[in-house]
């Protein structure tokens, strides 16, 4: 299973638009949750782990986290799928702080990306000012450690 495959499931679904910031558990955890360096590189880790753990692929081919309407259903799942939460606990991140960790990160590089191409002027509610200047400031570092993950490693 390639990595990019297992990014694009470990999210939880992006909440309907009743849910905010403000009124969702999910998405307020996001939204608090505070990217650096070092849990970026774990997280990278931690996702390469599963990518090689053909058990974790295999059970969230059929039950991706990212499916679940909450983190905690979430949790559930990784729990479920065997040696899962093992290799995400191998690279230093809390099976729940993966989930968190994914969705804040790649929804807010994404919100990142967004503001450098002109597309918005201002971030959305759902990025902290912290993750936004974070993000900013280490945005070529971050887009290197993240590579691999998103398929631009491809020459092997």
């Amino acid at each position: 299973m390639l990595a990019s495959a297992w990014l694009a499931a470990a999210a939880p679904q992006a909440p309907s638009p009743r849910r905010t910031a403000e009124n969702d558990p999910d998405s307020k955890e996001m939204r608090g949750y505070r990217l650096s360096i070092d849990n970026i590189q774990k997280y990278v880790a931690a996702s390469k782990a599963l990518g090689g753990d053909p058990s974790a692929a295999s059970c969230f081919k059929d039950h991706p986290p990212g499916n679940a309407k909450t983190f905690a259903e979430g949790d559930k799942i990784i729990a479920s799928c065997g040696r899962a939460g093992a290799d995400i606990s191998g690279a230093g991140l809390k099976p729940h702080d993966f989930l968190v960790m994914t969705g804040a990160l790649f929804g807010d590089m994404m919100a990142v990306d967004m503001k450098k191409q002109g597309e918005i002027k201002a971030y959305p509610a759902t990025i902290s000012p912290e993750n936004a200047a974070f993000l900013e400031q280490n945005y070529a570092k971050i887009q290197a450690l993240l590579a691999p993950l998103m398929g631009e490693s491809k020459g092997k």
